[in-house]
């Protein structure tokens, strides 16, 4: 019988922490500056904008639009082998046109992908205790 090999887990660092937890109990959150409310992705200690050191997370609503994406037809991965061909995407949140993610898109099918198709959050469990954001199209 041939042994599952899973897509590596995500590493939470310091600065990430809070949004891994965010997803584990199903809400987004982001890291936004308390001084400017400027809106970061990836986190880190400093804002880029006015380099305070002074930081939240807040629960943003999840929704956003397709920026960009790729089909993935040759599996760089061992677990890749027999999820090919699948998305990588690019989401704009709604909250700030400069907060993207990258993720995946799910429940559509990979020649039905749009630029600036809405799309809003769900959390799939990667494992157990383990959630990642991806995305699916607005009904």
């Amino acid at each position: 019988m041939a042994e599952t090999v899973n897509f590596p887990s995500p590493i939470p660092d310091f600065d990430a922490q809070e949004f891994w937890d965010g997803c584990n109990r199903n809400e987004l959150l982001m890291q936004r500056c308390k001084v400017c409310k400027k809106f970061r992705w990836l986190p880190r200690p400093m804002c880029p904008q006015c380099n305070s050191l002074e930081r939240e997370w807040v629960k943003v609503s999840g929704r956003g639009t397709v920026y960009s994406w790729t089909i993935i037809t040759h599996p760089v991965h061992p677990a890749a082998v027999s999820r090919v061909p699948y998305n990588v995407a690019q989401v704009r949140l709604d909250e700030d046109p400069e907060l993207i993610l990258v993720t995946n898109l799910v429940g559509i099918k990979n020649e039905e992908i749009r630029m600036d198709m809405p799309v809003e959050v769900v959390f799939e469990e990667h494992e157990p205790g383990v959630k990642l954001p991806k995305f699916r199209p607005v009904s």
